[in-house]
C-alpha cells in the first residue's frame, strides 16, 4: 500500500488525473493513451477507432470468443494484456498508472462500479463511467466515447445503425403477445447446468431477442454462472436452447436426459456465435446488436420478419470493415449440430 501511496504522488506531480469529461486529460485534444477497465468496454473503444489504447484485459483469443484475425488489427491483437475489473479478476493498479493513461473508461455497473473508483482512487486516478447493461443504451454510448476520443464522426454512424436496428427488433417484439414468447434456457458450462437469471445483464439478450428467461431470480454477483440441477432444467422444459459451449452443443442431442427435454426433441437449440466476439455474452458488448436479432430469428423463425444474413452483413461492413459472403455467414450463425437443429430456419 505504501507503494501505491508513493506510485500516486508521483503521477500527481508527473502527470493530471484522469478527468471524468467527454475531452479526456488535454481539454479538446483527444487522449492518446487510452485504457479500459474490462473487455466490454475495451472492445468498444477498438470498434470506434481509438488509435490510443495501450493494452487488452484478457488474451482476445480464448474459449468465448474467436478474436479472428480477419477481423481485428495487427495492432490491437499484439497490444499487451494489462487486466482489468472483470469476473472475478483485478488488475495491477502500479501498472496501470505506470502506462500513464489519459483516459480510463470504465463499465458502470452497480457490481463493479464502486470497486473499480475506489481502486482508482488509490493511485490518484478516476475514469469515465458508461452503462452499457442495456443495450438500448449503445447509441448514447457510441456518441459520448465517439466525442471523449475524437472519432465522434465514427461514432455517430455506428449510434445511428445501432439505433435503427435497435428500434425494428423492437417493434417486432413488441408484435409478440406476453403468452406467446418462448421460454428459453440459457445452457453455459461443459455440461449445460450453468445459467444466468432473468434479472442478469449476461442474460438481457434473451429478453431483447423476445424470449422469456425460465430462470427468475436476481444477479448477486458480477460473475455469474448460477449452476442448477438436471431436475430443476426438465422441469423447467423450455421452447429453446442458447448454448455457449460447443463443444456441449454437439453433444447434447446424444444425452439420454437432455433427450427428454421439448426443445432437444424439436431440434430447437442455438449454438452462439463467437466471431470475432461473443455474440451475447462474455463479454456482454455491443456485439448484442446483431446478437438479438440473430436470437429473434432463432425464437421465431416463421415470424420474424427481417433478412438477418443481410443484418449480419452490414454489421460486420460498418463495425470491423470485412464484408462477408451469405453462406459464411450462415455458418457462423446456424452451424448444424445434428440434422435436427432448427438453426437455419431463422434465416426468414
Amino acid at each position: 500500500m505504501r507503494r501505491l501511496l508513493l506510485l500516486a504522488c508521483f503521477a500527481l506531480v508527473a502527470f493530471p488525473c484522469v478527468a471524468n469529461t467527454s475531452q479526456g486529460a488535454h481539454g479538446d485534444a483527444p487522449p492518446q493513451r487510452i485504457y479500459g477497465t474490462a473487455p466490454p468496454i475495451t472492445n468498444l473503444l477498438y470498434v470506434l477507432g481509438a488509435q490510443g489504447l495501450i493494452a487488452v484485459n484478457a488474451p482476445l483469443r480464448n474459449p468465448s470468443n474467436s478474436a479472428d484475425d480477419r477481423f481485428l488489427s495487427e495492432r490491437f491483437r499484439q497490444l499487451p494484456v494489462l487486466g482489468g475489473w472483470h469476473g472475478n479478476r483485478h488488475p495491477n493498479l502500479e501498472e496501470i498508472l505506470r502506462q500513464q493513461p489519459d483516459l480510463i473508461v470504465s463499465w458502470d455497473t452497480p457490481l463493479l462500479q464502486g470497486r473499480v473508483d475506489d481502486d482508482l482512487a488509490k493511485i490518484g486516478l478516476h475514469a469515465l463511467a458508461v452503462n452499457i447493461e442495456d443495450t438500448a443504451n449503445y447509441p448514447q454510448v457510441f456518441r459520448q466515447l465517439g466525442a471523449a476520443i475524437g472519432r465522434s464522426e465514427r461514432g455517430e454512424a455506428l449510434a445511428a445503425w445501432a439505433q435503427r436496428e435497435i428500434d425494428a427488433l423492437q417493434q417486432f417484439v413488441a408484435t409478440i403477445p406476453a403468452n406467446e414468447r418462448v421460454r428459453v434456457y440459457y445452457a453455459e458450462g461443459r455440461d449445460g447446468l450453468q445459467t444466468e437469471c432473468d434479472g442478469s445483464f449476461h442474460a438481457e439478450p434473451l429478453t431483447y431477442g423476445g424470449g422469456r428467461n425460465v430462470h427468475q431470480g436476481r444477479q448477486t454477483t458480477v460473475m455469474g454462472l448460477q449452476s442448477i440441477s438436471m431436475e430443476q432444467l426438465l422441469a423447467y422444459d423450455p421452447d429453446v436452447i442458447v448454448v455457449q459451449n460447443p463443444q456441449w452443443f454437439r453433444e447434447l442431442f446424444n444425452d439420454p436426459l437432455w433427450q427428454q427435454l421439448t426443445a432437444v426433441r424439436n431440434g430447437r437449440v442455438a449454438l452462439v456465435p463467437k466471431t470475432p466476439f461473443n455474440w451475447l455474452d462474455r463479454p456482454p458488448s455491443f456485439m448484442r446488436l446483431i446478437g438479438g436479432h440473430w436470437l429473434a430469428a432463432c425464437f421465431y423463425p416463421q415470424r420474424y420478419p427481417y433478412d438477418v444474413t443481410a443484418k449480419a452483413r452490414s454489421f460486420f461492413e460498418l463495425f470491423f470493415g470485412v464484408r462477408l459472403d451469405d453462406d459464411a455467414l450462415k455458418q457462423m450463425m446456424f452451424p448444424p449440430a445434428t440434422d435436427a437443429t432448427f438453426g437455419k430456419g431463422g434465416q426468414s
